[in-house]
């Protein structure tokens, strides 16, 4: 039975398998990759805002789920893209691909919370997602955040239709992703 708590420092490592745990073949081969997967997906969240994070975790309290948040996608991307103005500059994103912050810029206002969502291939089928996000929902609209968004690959049927079935809408799209949100605040 898995349980869903707020993240620690303990999970760190857990985390981090996960987030490499998503790749596969060539691209996670390269060292400089892994470290640009862990640079976007899991170190700036839970180093910015562990707050904002939580994990799903199995009965030896070890995570084999997380969901990462940046309350603020304004200050998420000045963080993370720091000197680099744009995704072609900067080096982390480009080397392993995925949507743009860029194209997420028209809706921080209605949509200021970033997600990023991940769950060990063994835990899929056990609706941790659900329990993921509700726990994070719950956790921001508390906080008055009016809504959240995220970026799911184009080619990524199966994730756009569980967020549609979830409640998410897509907001709009660019040339790799399709930028999902939710209203949390009427």
């Amino acid at each position: 039975m898995c349980t869903i708590r707020k993240y620690d420092s303990k999970d760190q490592a857990a985390v981090e398998d996960i987030c490499l745990g998503g790749g596969s073949g060539p691209l996670m081969s390269n060292e400089m990759v892994k470290q640009a997967m862990l640079t976007v997906y899991a170190t700036y969240y839970v180093e910015q805002e562990p707050e904002n994070c939580f994990v799903a975790a199995d009965e030896n309290d070890h995570a084999v789920g997380y969901v990462l948040c940046a309350k603020d996608f304004t200050e998420y991307e000045k963080k993370f893209m720091g000197e680099y103005g744009s995704r072609e500059d900067n080096p982390a994103i480009k080397m392993i691909g995925g949507g743009t912050l860029e194209g997420m810029r028209p809706y921080a206002a209605e949509y200021p919370a970033h997600l990023h969502i991940d769950i060990d291939p063994a835990y899929q089928r056990k609706g941790l997602g659900t329990k993921l996000i509700d726990a994070l929902r719950a956790h921001l609209k508390e906080q008055g955040v009016p809504g959240v968004m995220f970026g799911v690959a184009i080619d990524n049927e199966q994730g756009q239709n569980f967020y549609r079935k979830y409640g998410f809408t897509e907001l709009g799209r660019d040339e790799q992703q399709i930028i999902m949100g939710m209203k949390l605040v009427d």
